[in-house]
């Protein structure tokens, strides 16, 4: 087998629909994403992803395929951008996601994890004063400033019921409309990364642009972050949820459909400090190439920080003035000049 077979399932629950286990078969079933299965959309599941055999095929239109050839082509991705993809990739541990109950009634994707507590809530949060969880999360959240930040989410949630993202910190992203389409969690203990991967999507959810809602249309600016942390401490700040180092699908189509209100704004790039991160460095080179505006760490702080989040709480700053970022900036051949010196 060429891909694990977690980062296939990942790929299922993200892209088919409305996804199950089948405990008696052991095989997935979904919503075909290709043929969209006509007026069954939603009523009946033909799509099915069988592990044994890595095949996926779809009774409604015909496919028949391995397993990276759908993945290519629900996702458009290349061969090597799916190997490369697959080695980086958040992947979900397989028993996570088998039910031990028949097929339950279709229902809709929720707005978030299952039975969420939003820890910016004080009656929310005096009613679990005695859940360790909640309160570890709550401490968390202050230690990275997360509570103060001036870029923060409207909300901040935790589960501890949730099968996928229990005991992990849920940052919402919310639309223009200020509904919450898609969300992010974050462990909120560093023992559990032995198992579970530092942040986890939505599954099933199309990425959005962390806190698009709250767009300062009087900066000329916008400052794109991988991940929401980052973005909290910066007003015009959004995040686009991870890039893959090798991909060239910088956004999903509603992220492009996001920034196109804003087709007027600079667009800057503000990835982790190249100084300390080699997969940032190689992004940046590729950012760089594809003719973006790239933030390049200073020296004196690139060396000392990872990213901005660090630097803020080190610093004790709840907000970065947006001109530090936009004098650390470049494109083109000034800013592979620029990357020349980071060693």
């Amino acid at each position: 087998m060429l891909i694990p077979r977690e980062y296939t399932l990942q790929k299922f629950y993200q892209y088919a629909g409305y996804p199950q286990y089948k405990k008696h078969s052991q095989t997935y079933i979904a919503g075909c994403p290709i043929c969209r299965e006509g007026k069954s959309w939603g009523k009946k599941r033909r799509c099915i992803y069988i592990p044994e055999d890595n095949v996926v095929c779809c009774h409604n239109c015909g496919w028949y395929s391995d397993a990276v050839k759908w993945i290519q082509e629900v996702t458009g991705l290349s061969f090597n951008e799916i190997l490369q993809e697959s080695r980086e990739f958040d992947v979900l541990p397989l028993d996570v996601l088998k039910e031990d109950k028949e097929l339950k009634p279709i229902r809709p994707v929720e707005m978030l994890p299952k039975d969420c507590i939003n820890i910016f809530d004080s009656s929310q949060v005096d009613f679990y004063k005695d859940n360790e969880i909640v309160q570890d999360a709550i401490l968390l959240a202050k230690k990275r400033r997360l509570d103060t930040a001036i870029n923060r989410p409207d909300t901040l949630w935790v589960t501890v019921t949730d099968k996928i993202h229990k005991n992990r910190l849920i940052i919402p992203f919310y639309s223009e409309w200020n509904d919450i389409i898609f969300y992010q969690s974050r462990i909120i203990y560093d023992k559990d990364l032995r198992f579970y991967p530092k942040y986890l999507s939505k599954v099933n959810g199309e990425k959005s642009l962390y806190n698009i809602n709250k767009i300062d249309a009087s900066l000329d600016y916008i400052f794109i972050f991988e991940g929401p942390i980052d973005a909290f401490f910066v007003n015009n700040g959004v995040a686009v949820a991870g890039i893959q180092e090798n991909s060239s699908n910088t956004f999903s189509k509603l992220q492009e459909a996001q920034l196109q209100s804003f087709k007027f704004h600079k667009k800057i790039w503000v990835l982790d400090s190249q100084w300390k991160d080699k997969a940032s460095k190689s992004k940046t080179k590729k950012l760089l190439q594809s003719g973006e505006c790239v933030f390049v760490w200073p020296e004196d702080i690139g060396k000392r920080y990872k990213d901005i989040n660090d630097f803020c709480v080190d610093k004790k700053l709840d907000s970065m003035d947006p001109e530090f970022f936009i004098q650390n900036s470049h494109e083109g051949l000034k800013g592979d000049l620029a990357l020349t010196v980071v060693r």
